[in-house]
This record gives C-alpha cells, structure tokens and sequence, in this order.
C-alpha cells in the first residue's frame, strides 16, 4: 500500500468488508466504524457516528445483557477502564443470539485503537476437531500486530489507520478503479494466490493477474488465452461473481468479486479448514445414512420375520383346536357311555374297547401337550439335557419297537443299516429317542401302505455320528422344506389332514439335535420319499463298542 490511497475509494472498500471495523481516539470517542460493524452488533446506526462515547455503545450492550448478569454501570465502566490501557487485544464472543464474533484490536500512534469484528460463526462450529485452533490464531494475531507496529512508524496518522485496517483482515482485499486498474491491495491478497511483488503497483491492470493465474496453473488445464478472457468478460460484467477454488496445494480458496461505484473490490479468503470441516461433516452424514438404512434393513427383515411367526402361531393354534378337541370328545363321548345307568348292559368286549379308546385319546392328547412344552421350554432356553452314555444301536430297536404296530398294520417295511463298531454317545437318552421316535411316526405316518422305512448310522470321517431315516413316502415338496422345520410350521394338504399330528414333530427334531450341539438336514421330493439326517459332533463320541 502507498501513501498516495485515495481516502474515498478506501472508504469505500471498506463498507464492503465482511468484518466490522471500530476505530476510537484517544478520547475513547467512535473516529470511524462501517455498516458491517452495526450490523454484527445489532447497534443502531447512531451509536457508530463519529464522535459517539465509547461507554455508550457499552451501556446499550449491558443493558440488553450481552455481557451477562452484574450491575450495568460496573460493567460499563470495566470494559472503558481496559480501553484506556491501549494494548492489542484479540478475543471471541459469544452474542445472546448465538452469532460468534473474533474481535481483534490493535493500538494506533495517535492513542487510538482499532478493532475488527467477523462474525466466525460457521467456523467455531466447525473446528470442535481442532483443539489448536486458538493457539494458532494467537500466534496469527501477534504476527500481524508486529507487522502492524512496523509499518505504523513510516506512515501518516490517517494512512497508518487505514491500512492498519485493512492489514488487520485475514481477508485478501484488492481495490481496482473503473478501468480495472489496481489501486490498492493488503499484503494477504498477494499472499494468498502468491503473486509476484511486481504485481503489488497502483496501475497494474487486473488482466496481469489473471495472466499470472494462467500460467501458473490456477485455473486449471485449458487454453490460457481464453480463460483470461473469461475472467476478463467476468470483471466487465461488474456484477457479484463468488466461487470457491480448490487449489494445486489443496488449500481452498473464496474469490468473491463486488462491483462499486469506483470500480471493483476482490476479496481473496482461505477457507480450507471451513471446506474441510464441512467435508468431514458430510461424509459423517454419510456414514450415518449407511447406518441409518442397514439398521432400517435389520429391523424390516426383523419385523417381518415376527410377523412370520405370529402368523405360524396363529396357523398353529388354529390346527391345535382339531388335535386337541379330537382326543378330549373322544375322552368325554366314550366316559359319558361307561357312566350310564344301564352300564352294566354294555357288553364285555365294548366297555374293553371304549375303555380302550379313552387311553388312546388321553395318550394322544399328553402327547401333543408334551410337544407344546417341549418346544416352548426349548425356545425359553429352560430345558436341560440329563446326559449320559447311551448305545445307539438299542435307542433306535426301542424307536422301531415303538412304530412297529402301525407299520405292521399297513404292511410298511421297517428296514436297519447300523455298523457293528458303532461307538457310544454321550447325550441324554430321552430326548435322542425322542429325535428318532419323531422322525420314525412321521416316515410311518406319511409312507402308503406296503411302502419302506430304512434307519442308517454312518461313522463319519471326522468322528461325527449321523443318523439318517430314510423313506418313499409322499415326500414333501422343496418350497415347504424350511417351513416344516420351522416352530409352528405345518404344510397344509387334503393329505396331511387326514392324518393326526400338531406339525411340532420336525421342528422338536430339530431344535433337540440343536441342544445335542448337532445338525438336522432334510431333503425330499414329491412323490418320491423323504431323508431326514440327524448329525451329532464328534465332541459327543466316546469310545467304541468293543
């Protein structure tokens, strides 16, 4: 800057300054203040005039509690006794309305002090992940004091004010006049787009810098000639031009361009720490959208597998009553006949068969309770395994034994694949009898008449035991697989109807093979027969049978 400023033209580069600017005299009387001032402040427009006591821009201030609780004059007359001291100072504030103000201020040779306000807002909520961030403004600050006391020395009063002033902003700032010539820039305008110092003349055309913009890589690849003239076209147009330019060295930098009535302000600000900031925050967002919808994902496929199952209980409570009132009418009907007066009439060979038929019904019917219980005290983890050395080979004769009759009555061959080594299990015997048992009534009651029921035990390589039931029943079709398996599943057909059962059977096999630490596979085909495989670890081999 030179000594010849225009004072006009510098006044008026000054109302467009985003900062506030105060300077008072030593009288601690306002000497000069912008619009931008009153505004960050919410001052009216008088209390800025030239000449106004600083103390009443104080008393305005306390008395609409901007420096908080006390007594209006105590706080009046603190803030004008830190004035009269002179010394550089540079401090954030806090407005009631939330807006965030560096205030930075600076002694002049005359006894005065002038002091900037920029409103830091955005960026004081941007830099909670800078924990230096004050420190390094300090340091910033004493930097541009010492800069400031040196170039005081050789300068007027009046121009040391001004470019006190104008070095004071962190803000690059260029005046040029009407015919796009330089009149006057601050250090930080050279600085920040490191221009040559030839550049820095009054006079200089502004096509100078963007030449040096060019060919210097500023703007990119490109034909130089013609983005010169953009730039060029743009300055012409003497319209409000802002954009933010990512630079080669990753800084970032805001180029905001106002028209005056004298020609043309740029502003030069670096807001890489802002942009950077706001980058960090938007790929937080991101992040938390992501989670945002896996977590919506997990709670819909949540929701819908709730659903499922509601509807399964539904269904299943629904099949129940059949089973259910079956037995107990049964029960009631044939007690009802025992209980006549006339009983003794009732032939020999009835009141056997009627008596007959209540076991039955009653033994059916604590069959289907002890399913229910049995699959909800599995679901409430509350069932516990009484385990001990059991023989397989006698687990699965006692099974047959157990289906014998009715395979017998519909001429179903019951067929034993078991190896002569085949080695204890540890497990508890009733739940596995109960696995094969299941699985056995099922192949029996699904098989047709003269059909066959094979029972294999395979020794693994890896020491693991499986059991396989094996049957050409009706068979069950591949879409209804993982349903049968799962709790409250039944496939429903004009067939499965016909025959007793809570559909619990599968789903009980598979949760007690479960509880063993095993696997339950199963496969089947319409029309062509069932596998159903129970895989118990080899964890639960113990020796071999000598």
């Amino acid at each position: 800057m030179t000594s010849n400023w225009d004072e006009n033209l510098a006044l008026t580069c000054f109302g467009y300054l985003d900062q506030g600017v105060l300077v008072i005299c030593s009288e601690l009387r306002v000497a000069f203040s912008n619009d931008r001032f009153c505004e960050l402040l919410e001052l009216p427009r008088y209390l800025g005039i030239p000449g106004v006591p600083i103390g009443d821009i104080f008393r305005y201030n306390a008395k609409r509690g901007e420096y908080g609780p006390g007594d209006i004059e105590d706080l009046v007359q603190e803030r004008i006794d830190l004035c009269r001291l002179m010394v550089p100072h540079s401090f954030e504030r806090t407005r009631p309305d939330g807006l965030v103000l560096q205030i930075d201020g600076s002694p002049l040779p005359n006894g005065g002090m002038i002091s900037t306000y920029t409103d830091i807002t955005e960026i004081s909520n941007s830099r909670s992940a800078l924990e230096n961030a004050n420190e390094i403004l300090d340091i910033r600050v004493q930097e541009r004091t010492q800069q400031l006391a040196i170039r005081e020395q050789e300068l007027s009063e009046k121009a040391t004010a001004l470019e006190t002033i104008m070095t004071s902003v962190e803000t690059g700032l260029a005046l040029f006049d009407n015919d796009l010539c330089l009149v006057a820039c601050n250090e930080n305008f050279i600085k920040l787009l490191n221009y040559p110092s030839s550049l820095n003349v009054p006079g200089t055309p502004i096509r100078q810098f963007f030449e040096y913009n060019a060919q210097s890589g500023e703007y990119g690849a490109g034909d130089q000639s013609e983005q010169v003239e953009k730039y060029m076209s743009i300055a012409r147009a003497a319209v409000p031009f802002t954009t933010v330019r990512h630079r080669n060295d990753d800084r970032h930098i805001k180029i905001a361009a106002q028209p005056t009535t004298d020609g043309l302000v740029i502003c030069y600000t670096d807001v890489t720490e802002q942009t950077h900031a706001e980058n960090i925050l938007r790929h937080n967002n991101e992040i938390l959208e992501e989670r945002v919808e896996a977590r919506t994902s997990e709670l819909k496929a949540a929701k819908e597998i709730a659903e499922k199952a509601s509807q399964s209980k539904s269904q299943f409570l629904a099949n129940m009553s059949h089973e259910l009132r079956t037995p107990l009418n049964a029960i009631i009907g044939f007690s009802e006949l025992l209980m006549m007066d006339d009983y003794t009439m009732l032939e020999k060979e009835k009141r056997a068969e009627y008596a007959g038929d209540i076991n039955s019904a009653g033994t059916h019917l604590l069959q289907v309770i002890n399913d229910i219980l049995d699959v909800a005290k599995i679901e409430a983890n509350q069932i516990n395994l009484l385990e001990q050395d059991l023989d397989l080979k006698s687990v699965v004769r006692s099974c047959l034994q157990m289906v014998s009759v009715d395979a017998k009555s519909r001429e179903i061959q019951l067929e034993t694949d078991i190896p002569e080594d085949l080695p204890i299990i540890v497990g508890d015997p009733t739940r596995i009898k109960q696995i094969i048992a299941n699985l056995l009534s099922n192949s029996v009651k699904f098989t047709d008449a003269k059909g066959t029921i094979k029972v294999q035990i395979e020794i693994c390589d890896d020491k693991s035991i499986s059991i396989n039931v094996l049957d050409n029943g009706i068979g069950i079709a591949k879409k209804d697989l993982k349903h049968v398996q799962a709790q409250f599943g039944q496939v429903q057909s004009s067939y499965n109807r016909n025959h007793q059962g809570t559909g619990l059977g599968l789903s009980l096999v598979r949760l007690l093979t479960e509880a063993h630490g095993g696997q339950f596979l199963l496969k089947s085909e319409i029309n062509k027969g069932t596998a159903a495989c129970v895989i118990f670890p080899a964890s639960r081999t113990k020796v071999l049978v000598s």
